[in-house]
């Protein structure tokens, strides 16, 4: 992971940061890393029928009925 550190005043923090009094006018080290992701999202909820759902056409739906038994045989009848 990359890590950036660098020695500042904190006096150009104060826009930024609520500085301490203890740390007023006084160099400190500042280290930026990559933040933890609090979140972690995950589709191992929703089934592969739930998260197709957004492309499904109802309108197609009365034509899907044997469509796989049909295409099934077309490939495999002459074999």
């Amino acid at each position: 992971m990359e890590t950036v550190r660098e020695v500042i005043n904190s006096n150009a923090l104060t826009q930024i940061f609520n500085i301490p009094a203890s740390l007023q006018n006084r160099n400190v080290e500042v280290v930026i890393t990559l933040a933890k992701n609090e979140k972690k999202t995950s589709t191992l909820g929703k089934s592969s029928r739930g998260r197709l759902n957004r492309y499904a056409n109802p309108e197609l739906m009365h034509m899907e009925k044997g469509t796989w038994a049909a295409s099934v045989g077309e490939k495999y009848a002459n074999s």
